[in-house]
């Protein structure tokens, strides 16, 4: 079963480098650009579309720029499941630690 089978969106989240450097830090979202990215989803989470009112901010590319282009919403459990692929699947090693 290929990633696109399992979620149409899902690949988009998992096209990216592996970010296996300990020394990483997320760069911080503004709080408006939160807001601005979960108004633009109707407070909809990006992969399952529920209605949420603890939307996650999800950086697409981990070691990329905090900019509307590279974030999306995503619910609770999205969030923690699309972190759970990238540390066993891919070694993404910021996963399961201090989510944004």
């Amino acid at each position: 079963m290929t990633i696109e089978q399992i979620h149409p969106k899902l690949h988009k989240l998992l096209d990216l480098p592996k970010c296996l450097d300990d020394n990483y830090t997320r760069k911080v979202v503004s709080e408006k650009l939160r807001k601005e990215i979960s108004e633009e989803q109707k407070g909809l989470c990006w992969l399952c579309k529920c209605k949420t009112t603890t939307p996650k901010t999800h950086h697409i590319q981990p070691d990329g720029e905090s900019v509307r282009e590279n974030l999306v919403m995503l619910c609770s459990l999205c969030h923690q499941w699309v972190h759970w692929i990238l540390k066993k699947y891919l070694g993404y090693r910021g996963t399961m630690r201090g989510f944004h």
